[in-house]
């Protein structure tokens, strides 16, 4: 709840950098988006006493005038369970005073929205409440298992979606595609745009005038009927790995949105009770922290039993 009163609120290091709209729908994380925006335009929201933009980079020192922005009395707080708070702060790979990198399970979305009240994000500032910033520096997919950032410091986030742009970072996913893909480092270039005709649940397209983005894939092992394969990429487009396996005929096993319902059907008789598609590995030189880090998120280990029972379907 934000309160009945208008505060002042000064900006430190943590949030220098991050646009007024963003700051504002972090700190009313119960008002619509579209009362934001109103309130900028209105004035009702104002930087050191004067209006600006939602496109204001905040700097130290700003004054921020917050509004009385009422929430909605229908809501409730969200109450997170401690089993969940519990099986988050087990997935740690590694924490420092700059960031967390988290193996993900399946099931869990980076946020809030589209139907989850909460979400990894939620569940650790629950945790760490004594924590002056902690935020998602990118995002995987609610099914997607493995590698998940979060910055710990204003600084280290723009260092990381910083690297995570650049060539010199490097993510590799593990997934089990449909059919035998032969390939080794056979890279995959086709432009992405959102299917404006399917608005929720998100689905991506292959449209020239989309973004661009481009994945390498691999074959690491012929299973049965299928490929395990991994799946590097050089850009960060939402879907991006799934639609590309899609486009070369080799859905990824599991995969509700794009993938082939029959196969999947088949797969869930074997135990495959979520999309295959695992966050493996990720490097990232942070130029202003003057280090490299490295992730290694193991394949989970539903994913593993699904491996071993199609190379052995008398297995249990």
């Amino acid at each position: 709840m934000a309160g009945t009163k208008v505060k002042q609120v000064e900006i430190d290091e943590n949030r220098a950098g991050q646009r007024i709209d963003n700051y504002l729908i972090n700190y009313f994380s119960n008002i619509p988006k579209s009362r934001i925006y109103r309130a900028l335009r209105g004035g009702e929201v104002r930087v050191n006493k004067r209006r600006v933009k939602p496109v204001y980079r905040l700097q130290t020192g700003d004054i921020v005038r917050i509004p009385p922005l009422k929430t909605y009395t229908t809501e409730r707080p969200v109450s997170i369970p401690e089993e969940k708070i519990a099986q988050l702060e087990a997935r740690i790979l590694y924490e420092d005073e700059y960031l967390l990198a988290l193996d993900k399970p399946s099931g869990f979305a980076a946020h809030a929205g589209s139907g989850d009240a909460y979400g990894v994000i939620e569940i650790f500032r629950a945790s760490r409440v004594h924590q002056p910033f902690i935020e998602l520096a990118h995002r995987i997919d609610k099914e997607t298992s493995g590698c998940l950032l979060l910055a710990k410091s204003r600084k280290a986030l723009l260092d990381i979606q910083q690297s995570l742009q650049s060539e010199q970072s490097e993510k590799r996913y593990t997934c089990f595609v449909k059919g035998h893909w032969q390939v080794k480092n056979y890279r995959v270039e086709h432009a992405l745009q959102k299917n404006q005709q399917a608005s929720n649940p998100v689905k991506m397209e292959i449209d020239p005038q989309g973004q661009k983005a481009s994945t390498t894939f691999s074959t690491l092992e012929i299973i049965a009927d299928g490929s395990l394969m991994s799946a590097q990429i050089h850009s960060g487009r939402t879907h991006q790995i799934r639609v590309h396996a899609q486009q070369e005929q080799h859905p990824v096993a599991g995969d509700k949105r794009y993938g082939d319902f029959a196969y999947n059907r088949k797969l869930q008789k074997l135990g495959l009770q979520r999309m295959f598609l695992h966050a493996g590995y990720l490097k990232l030189p942070l130029v202003q922290l003057s280090q490299t880090y490295e992730f290694r998120a193991p394949l989970a280990k539903e994913l593993k039993q699904l491996c071993r029972r199609l190379k052995n379907p008398s297995f249990e």
